[in-house]
């Protein structure tokens, strides 16, 4: 062979020995991922040897030690008969990981590629030793964890479980804030792990060009969008309708409601003065399912690297971006809807899509995301299965008691995993995640910007209402600590999964509060409150679920 071997195993086994931290892979296929795991089976079941290539007790079936392969030599009469090749099942497996990996997203790939070359060398060698098989399969494990991705966020394998709720005040890396000078930039990587670990890789606009089409008696609007760095082109539609001549739009044009489907209760909006704008997401913006089918897709294909991969709610947020785009581009003059004054809501899973829309399509004013759950605003770590409320106040039973709550296994399975990018599905329990769902508000949170949380007391057992109450409880800790105590809000409905009409009365009600500065006919209390806060449903757990987090000035 050409290429100097001692000089590349000097490299391999320094860089195995590096002590960086390891980083997760940005391909579809993780360390941990079956394939991986497939590939520590066979390195034990095959190779039969230790991370450092020595023979462990127990060698492998069909073929012979070390020791008694010497003996034989020393004893046997010389033959003609070929001698045993070395094993390379495991090397075999590790080359076909490696060759499905866009290895382009990594920062550091030239110290795997050299491993690589000598890797296929000695894997088309008939006479390669199993000393060396060995060394180029362990090195190209080794090296292949080493691999930085840009996120300089830990592999989700290398996260350490924690069954408390996680600190937001502290930063991936276990650096602990000093000050809120310092929530910036840790609201910034915040954003980047949910990217990372859940919902996939939001796309801001930058790479587009956007016209749109627009029948005022219809009210059909058609967007068109070009990606300006392929040139794909995708177009979806969506339904606007506006207040009755007789409501005066104030200055500036109509407040506008932008729901991920209809349905959202618009006539209590119109008859209050607001705009509707609503989407058919799964039609038009990206199927449900894990297809990665539509509009979105059509711009940007789901791919293996990590910033090529968009789980569907993430891309239904972005069809609610678009609604924003037209309106800047001469939609709101067309309209008279103000393209300032949003707010964006959906139900269910457009429940959860809209929580995600909120947290990184920083345009829209208010976030009002409905029953979304897990996956939403119901928090991983807090079940309310098996507990009994009492309902009394909001005209429902006495003793209440809940079902199952949709758990983490749910979201990853065949039906859901589609919402979400691949590396979600890495995590086997809820204290494995290194962010907790009162983290998505806190993403948001900003002094010129309202949230909106929505949900039901009755017939939402798999929702988890008590746990999105508790998701409130925690947003609410890190909104106060910001100074922003009056940008939250809550309303638990008696029943309904839905957008109901007292929920868009609480809304505008809120907003034209906070907007517009007309005064409430309502309580403003009765949105920082619900039913789980009574006495007789009250957990003595919140009382300290959020107080051991890091105290800052």
């Amino acid at each position: 062979m050409k290429r100097n071997r001692n000089s590349l195993r000097r490299m391999a086994g320094a860089l195995t020995l590096t002590g960086i931290m390891t980083l997760s892979g940005c391909v579809q296929i993780h360390p941990m991922d079956p394939v991986t795991q497939e590939a520590e089976s066979t390195g034990a079941e095959t190779a039969g040897v230790t991370e450092a290539g020595a023979t462990e007790a127990g060698t492998p079936e069909g073929a012979q030690s070390t020791e008694a392969m010497t003996e034989q030599v020393s004893t046997a009469e010389p033959t003609t008969e070929a001698k045993k090749q070395a094993s390379k099942s495991f090397l075999d497996t590790w080359l076909t990981l490696i060759g499905k990996t866009d290895l382009s997203c990594y920062e550091n790939r030239e110290i795997i590629d050299p491993l690589i070359a000598e890797a296929k060398e000695i894997f088309a060698d008939p006479d390669a030793t199993q000393e060396d098989v060995d060394r180029v399969a362990y090195g190209l494990r080794d090296t292949f964890k080493l691999l930085n991705d840009g996120s300089n966020l830990p592999r989700p394998q290398d996260i350490v479980a924690n069954a408390e709720m996680p600190d937001p005040y502290i930063f991936a890396d276990g650096t602990v804030m000093t000050g809120l000078e310092q929530w910036p930039e840790r609201q910034k990587q915040i954003a980047t792990m949910y990217q990372y670990y859940m919902y996939g890789y939001w796309r801001d606009g930058s790479d587009e060009k956007l016209t749109y089409d627009y029948d005022a008696a219809s009210g059909k609007l058609t967007i068109h969008v070009e990606r300006i760095s392929t040139g794909a082109k995708a177009s979806f539609t969506a339904t606007v309708k506006k207040p009755d001549a007789s409501k005066a739009a104030p200055e500036g044009g109509y407040p506008v409601i932008v729901g991920m489907h209809a349905y959202i209760s618009e006539n209590t909006a119109w008859e209050g003065g607001y705009a509707t704008i609503t989407l058919d997401m799964a039609n038009a913006i990206a199927s449900d399912d894990t297809a990665h089918k539509g509009a979105f897709y059509d711009l940007y294909p789901y791919g293996g690297n990590w910033k090529e991969q968009t789980g569907v709610l993430m891309a239904w947020s972005w069809g609610c971006s678009k609604i924003l785009d037209a309106l800047e581009a001469g939609l709101a003059e067309e309209t008279n809807i103000s393209p300032v004054n949003t707010i964006v809501t959906g139900v269910s899973r457009y429940g959860k899509a809209a929580a995600v829309c909120g947290a990184f399509e920083k345009r829209f004013k208010m976030v009002a995301p409905s029953c979304s759950g897990a996956g939403g605003l119901a928090l991983y770590r807090y079940t309310s299965q098996g507990k009994t409320y009492d309902f009394t106040s909001k005209g429902a039973p006495a003793t209440y008691t809940y079902g199952a709550n949709e758990p983490i296994s749910s979201l990853q399975s065949a039906a859901e995993r589609g919402w979400f990018n691949d590396a979600f599905s890495n995590f086997g329990t809820p204290e494995k995640m290194p962010v907790e769902q009162y983290m998505l508000p806190a993403v948001a949170a900003d002094p010129d910007r309202y949230y909106f949380i929505i949900g039901s007391c009755i017939s939402e057992d798999w929702v988890n209402a008590p746990s999105m109450w508790t998701c409130y409880l925690g947003a609410k800790s890190i909104y106060d600590t910001l100074g922003l105590s009056d940008h939250l809000a809550i309303n638990i409905h008696k029943e309904g999964h839905a957008v109901i009409a007292e929920d868009v009365e609480y809304m505008m009600q809120y907003f034209n509060y906070h907007v517009y500065g007309i005064e409430l006919t309502m309580d403003l209390k009765l949105l920082q409150t619900s039913v789980f806060a009574e006495p007789a449903n009250a957990d003595p757990a919140w009382d300290e679920m959020f107080t051991g987090w890091t105290k800052l000035k």
